[in-house]
């Protein structure tokens, strides 16, 4: 696949902030840079239309998320679908586009229409055109981690192997920001250095923790296994009739006596031996 060309007009727009909403409730502020791409597309009538797709990728040790979604107004940004891309991951999203007739198409279409169906129809149309501005919000991970744990600008910079630690306790383990933080909320703010070595400390002692539980975890599953191979084998060995316990490993007074009785006696013994003499 080949990208594809687009008219672009960039802005920094540090001034005028947009919003997403995460839910009822809570909304998002974000800034940055704005691009603006237009794309012009020609095609004959019979032909198929333009199969698109959106592709992103992430380089090693990096980490960042895209939004995905319209742009209902001037600062509204409503994302439709979200995803993190990380160390090398690759993301490639169809898009299904939809062609929306000019203003005089429009109007030679819906002229034979009775007034309510033209109504209708031009209603129609509007929430169309309304929601058809279509958007991407790229958010770099690394500034918010910073934020979120309360450390300096830059911090997490060099800091590779604690990003992907924090990348880990945040996805993977859903751990709470609050146990991470380099200091309480309202605390003064330690030293660039010491607030990386409160974090350091933190991660480390979640991940002690985590290494412990998941040793309990496979120690509890190698009983039950162990107990699930016993459990089978003694199954089998009822099917095949050769069941062994220890009580059938000692002999009965009743059939001692019995088998003691069996056994010849000393003095037909002695006879039979006289006889042959």
């Amino acid at each position: 696949a080949r990208p594809i060309r687009t008219l672009v007009h960039s802005s920094d727009a540090a001034g005028r902030p947009m919003y997403f909403a995460l839910d009822a409730a809570t909304k998002v502020e974000f800034v940055g840079e704005h691009f603006v791409h237009a794309y012009v597309h020609h095609k004959f009538s019979q032909a198929p239309g333009a199969r698109l797709q959106l592709a992103a990728r992430a380089r090693q040790f990096s980490s960042f998320i895209v939004l995905v979604g319209r742009i209902e107004s001037r600062d509204l940004f409503t994302p439709t679908f979200a995803c993190i891309l990380q160390n090398k991951d690759e993301l490639r999203i169809p898009l299904d586009l939809e062609q929306i007739p000019t203003p005089k198409a429009f109007r030679d279409a819906i002229e034979s229409l009775s007034p309510e169906q033209q109504r209708f129809a031009k209603a129609i149309r509007a929430m169309q055109l309304e929601s058809t501005l279509f958007g991407i919000c790229v958010i770099q991970i690394k500034p918010q981690l910073e934020k979120l744990l309360r450390l300096p600008c830059d911090s997490l910079t060099k800091e590779t192997q604690l990003t992907q630690d924090l990348m880990e306790l945040f996805i993977k383990y859903q751990v709470p920001s609050d146990l991470l933080t380099a200091c309480d909320e309202g605390g003064p703010y330690p030293a660039p250095a010491e607030a990386v070595r409160v974090v350091k400390g933190h991660v480390g002692t979640m991940k002690a923790m985590i290494a412990e539980a998941r040793h309990a975890e496979l120690q509890v599953a190698a009983e039950e296994r162990a107990k699930r191979e016993l459990q089978s084998s003694f199954g089998a060995m009822e099917e095949e009739g050769c069941f062994y316990t220890a009580e059938m490993a000692v002999p009965s007074p009743a059939k001692e006596r019995r088998r003691k009785g069996r056994s010849p006696s000393p003095g037909k013994s002695r006879s039979t031996a006289r006889h042959a003499i």
